[in-house]
């Protein structure tokens, strides 16, 4: 495990995953990082900065792949980490379905649809050029949406693949926060990418029991977290001993997100301006900012998650963490090969599920509706016709109606233009 490949390494994200690995270097064996990105400019940037990080700590070097094809030949692990479309694409991701009065999300409801058919067909690419040049690689998945684009690459099968989403960690130390404990939890999971349920939760080592109706968010929370968060508080009330995934409550009060779209504009606009003077800040001052922007407080949690990941691959003591990998048994709610996200043991020995706890009865319907969806967008994103597409995006509970989806679906393809592979 001695090559490690980035796609999408012009990203911002990219110099915080550098700073986990070399603050972790001692226990893995990489001797190279290889950066690929499509935008040139950024990339650039990026590895000035990242390279003088790994010079300055004495680790592995850093390198920049002029193809996609260089940046993956004879990896051990290739982490994807690309947003086909930018932020450009997102905006119409966050902004198209308001105007047929739905939430607009980019992993979410019809913008994570869209999102999809952008994300899977370069997933795919990936996979066809691992399986050629690094077929003993293992792919791990950052690309949203996670529970598609994976099960996507794992319907495809040919390499091995693993899905990321620090979006539990996030929903526990915010938890953690709201409640004066120390950042200290552990928990079990059951459901898909950003559907999940946590139970046996203990922050502190304390049981998650009655929760104060007056509970907080986090103050750095900006409004639309603090929305989720009230949500999700309402969601446990109802569910005595589990606490929901922050995502869920954009399919259970839908109207709630249209309304604060309506009056605060789509996040893409805020994420947009913080990447604009993260990048301008660095050319003009030549080193890496530290910027009190709330778009980069998932950063962190990012690279952790990743290394993380790499560090158990490479242990000899499985590690548990929560993956987004094909079912297998672990939970008897959905299918064998559907793509779940739930705790497992992870070690250079392989990967070992765990057994999931029950989900909360009142939500297996509408979870058998996003299991439906799930795997009919990763096959319509793959290669479907126009029908595919349509029933696919019609199974998204958000959208129900193939009329809809069609009407959607249309607008779509005036408003992303070549971002969309056209349909067979």
């Amino acid at each position: 495990m001695q090559t490690l490949t980035i796609l999408g390494g012009g990203s911002a994200y990219t110099p915080g995953l550098l700073q986990a690995l070399i603050a972790h270097a001692g226990e893995l064996p990489l001797t190279t990082v290889r950066l690929y990105d499509t935008d040139a400019d950024h990339l650039a940037i990026v590895a000035r900065l990242t390279r003088a990080l790994a010079q300055q700590a004495g680790v592995f070097k850093v390198e920049v792949a002029p193809t996609l094809e260089a940046a993956i030949a004879g990896a051990d692990l290739v982490l994807n980490s690309t947003r086909p479309g930018g932020l450009a694409a997102r905006r119409i991701d966050e902004t198209l379905p308001l105007e047929f009065g739905l939430p607009g999300q980019e992993t979410v409801g019809p913008g994570g649809f869209f999102f999809a058919l952008r994300s899977v067909p370069e997933a795919l690419r990936v996979a066809a050029v691992m399986q050629a040049l690094a077929p003993d690689a293992i792919l791990l998945n950052y690309t949203n949406p996670s529970n598609i684009v994976t099960q996507a690459l794992a319907d495809r099968g040919g390499i091995r693949v693993i899905g990321l989403c620090d979006q539990s960690d996030e929903d526990l130390l915010a938890l953690c926060h709201a409640l004066g404990r120390p950042a200290r939890y552990t928990f079990c999971c059951n459901g898909l990418n950003h559907a999940t349920w946590y139970s046996d939760v203990l922050i502190d080592g304390v049981p998650l029991a009655s929760i104060s109706a007056t509970l907080a968010p986090p103050d750095d929370y900006d409004d639309e977290h603090k929305l989720r968060f009230a949500l999700s508080l309402a969601l446990a009330r109802d569910h005595a001993g589990y606490w929901p995934n922050s995502y869920l409550p954009y399919y259970l009060y839908p109207q709630a997100f249209v309304a604060h779209a309506e009056q605060h504009g789509p996040r893409s606009d805020v994420v947009a301006a913080s990447l604009d003077k993260y990048y301008a800040h660095f050319e003009a001052e030549g080193r890496r900012p530290r910027p009190q922007l709330k778009f980069f407080r998932g950063s962190a949690g990012f690279g952790d998650l990743a290394v993380t990941v790499i560090r158990a691959l490479a242990s000899s003591t499985p590690h548990e963490l929560v993956l987004n990998l094909p079912n297998l048994g672990a939970t008897a709610a959905f299918a064998h090969d559907t793509v779940v996200e739930t705790r497992v043991r992870v070690s250079r020995a392989g990967i070992e599920r765990m057994v999931a706890p029950r989900l909360p009865t009142s939500f297996y319907g509408l979870a058998k509706q996003l299991e439906r969806y799930q795997r009919l967008s990763a096959k319509a994103a793959a290669g479907g016709d126009s029908q595919a597409r349509v029933a696919a995006l019609a199974a998204n509970p958000l959208v129900g109606k193939p009329l809809l989806a069609s009407r959607m679906l249309s607008l779509a393809s005036e408003c992303y233009g070549g971002w969309l592979e056209a349909a067979p």
